[in-house]
């Protein structure tokens, strides 16, 4: 059932949850941008946070929270929000599954991005291989070293399944 909710901004409830979390975090709660609900607490004469506040805060570092003052008659008491509780919880939804695709799209990004670079540099090892078996300047100590090599290039290579236990931590 669809009931027509209106969501109403009081101020001292305002003023507490501007100071628990970041603006831009509470403003996805009621569907609105950062800076409107910044014009929102401009208008209801609520300090917001600084600056820095919650990174500050996230670092252990002494924060302080502004009071808030006593109104005059220039200043709301609340605002009204024109939205059912049903949209709410629906562009709440939406935003949580939109958050976890991107992360996820990030993850595969990430991934694919290490893999390219692994797989780069092991095409460029055996390429040194090739040179330097094909120069014939192979002693003793450098066919140990080349052999190293070709073994650290196959640890490299995604398409391969060998790897190095030691050097899967690094």
């Amino acid at each position: 059932m669809k009931q027509k909710d209106r969501v109403i901004l009081q101020r001292e409830t305002l003023h507490k949850e501007v100071w628990q979390m970041p603006i831009m975090h509470l403003a996805r709660k009621y569907d609105m941008s950062d800076v409107g609900l910044a014009k929102v607490c401009k208008k209801m004469a609520i300090p917001l946070p600084p600056r820095g506040y919650w990174q500050k805060q996230s670092h252990g570092h002494r924060v302080h929270k502004k009071s808030l003052k006593p109104i005059d008659e220039k200043v709301q008491e609340a605002v009204v929000i024109d939205k059912t509780a049903e949209q709410l919880f629906q562009i709440a939804r939406k935003r949580k599954a939109t958050s976890e695709q991107r992360h996820k799209e990030r993850q595969r990004i990430f991934r694919l991005q290490k893999e390219l670079k692994d797989w780069e540099m092991s095409n460029r090892i055996r390429t040194y291989l090739a040179a330097m078996h094909a120069s014939g300047m192979n002693t003793p100590s450098r066919s140990d070293f080349l052999a190293w090599a070709d073994t650290y290039a196959n640890h490299l290579d995604p398409t391969n399944e060998f790897r190095i236990e030691v050097l899967d931590d690094m």
